[in-house]
């Protein structure tokens, strides 16, 4: 999704290329602007009551994570793609004792991918690049078809 992000967002890839330092910053922005992982589902383990439903033990409910990205609880002018967001909210990967503890290494990861191919020159013309989603429940996986 970083890459799509290159090709959509204005000025970003010529900026990325210009400041490969701040390649993280935009990984982590595109996590909550654009996650790989829209949503996850959880189990009632008792009766509770949330937003005045009622739900029983066995329900499911479906938790929108890429819906709390856009949350402007969340994240101020959360439509809005920043680099420089201060204390940004990334809800895929989880907060409090729930946060998932690869959370950096996940992003550095990205980073440092986007960063090779960005020096191999592959992504000078991500502006024309075409993809489409690939099927899933949870994710939103781009594969590149030009």
């Amino acid at each position: 999704n970083s890459i799509v992000a290159l090709a959509m967002q204005p000025g970003l890839l010529q900026a990325m290329g210009r400041e490969p330092a701040r390649l993280l910053q935009m990984v982590q922005e595109v996590s909550r602007y654009d996650p790989s992982i829209h949503n996850t589902r959880r189990f009632v383990a008792e009766a509770t009551e949330v937003a005045g439903i009622s739900l029983q033990p066995g329900d499911v409910v479906l938790v929108l994570l890429v819906a709390a990205g856009r949350d402007p609880a969340c994240n101020p002018r959360p439509d809005e793609f920043l680099l420089e967001r201060e204390d940004r909210d990334v809800p895929g990967f989880g907060s409090g004792p729930h946060q998932c503890p690869g959370q950096a290494l996940a992003c550095a990861v990205a980073a440092a991918a986007v960063r090779t191919l960005l020096v191999s020159g592959r992504l000078k013309d991500a502006a024309s690049f075409t993809w489409q989603y690939r099927p899933s429940m949870n994710a939103r996986i781009p594969h590149f078809t030009g």
